[in-house]
């Protein structure tokens, strides 16, 4: 009776999550959308600060419903590493809503140039891509297919983004130093942002494969610690 009952609080927390993750995504795509078609003022700027109020209460909820379920389900092993994968990710959304908020309070606050906006658009966009994937399939596929759709979604990603540099070396060549301090008026900090977003889904895909194999990162941080 006990294991039904953690499989269907195991459930509960599944969809939870995944309407905290899509409204991250939607709030993403929304900056996205405004910083395109050059629409981000103080409206959308309040929009995305609602967003990122909405983000807050997702978080704290689905902690409340983490802390019930341990409290009252006395789980056992691979449903308490559940949990503990739920709490991790949930963390990375959250830092993902709050970039969110210092882009779009970025745009709305600096003039910024159309190089450097469509530079910004089209790294966001990329992103984007990779976020959605590894969306559909935490929805449907075992943790272990997300976490190589994830995988082939980041190199993807850092492929985008090698282009998106080699982009911005062209804007850049043969400026002055004033001229470049005016092309980025912090716009760089954004640029390492939806960097970053990718990063903290690829954090999200490996939490949950930890849950059946944990072994698969304790060889990795043998790896890397040999590495060094």
């Amino acid at each position: 009776m006990n294991y039904e009952i953690m499989k269907q609080s195991e459930k509960q927390l599944q969809l939870e999550f995944l309407k905290f993750y899509d409204h991250v995504y939607n709030t993403w795509r929304y900056i996205y959308k405004g910083i395109k078609d050059k629409k981000i003022g103080s409206k959308e700027l309040e929009e995305v600060y609602r967003r990122e109020d909405l983000s807050n209460h997702f978080e704290a909820q689905i902690q409340d419903d983490c802390i019930w379920s341990i409290s009252k389900n006395e789980p056992m092993a691979n449903h308490l590493r559940y949990i503990i994968a739920i709490l991790n990710s949930i963390k990375d959304l959250e830092r993902m809503a709050d970039y969110g908020v210092s882009a779009a309070r970025f745009f709305v606050n600096n003039k910024i140039t159309d190089e450097i906006r469509s530079l910004v658009a089209d790294t966001l966009k990329g992103a984007l891509t990779g976020i959605a994937k590894i969306y559909n399939s935490l929805k449907v596929k075992p943790a272990i297919d997300t976490y190589k759709t994830c995988q082939h979604a980041h190199i993807s990603f850092k492929n985008s983004y090698n282009k998106m540099l080699e982009r911005l070396s062209g804007i850049l060549k043969n400026r002055s130093v004033e001229q470049i301090e005016r092309l980025f008026q912090g716009a760089i900090i954004i640029i390492k942002h939806i960097e970053r977003l990718m990063d903290h889904v690829a954090n999200i895909s490996e939490n949950f494969v930890f849950i059946k194999q944990p072994n698969l990162f304790f060889s990795k941080q043998s790896k890397q610690s040999t590495k060094i």
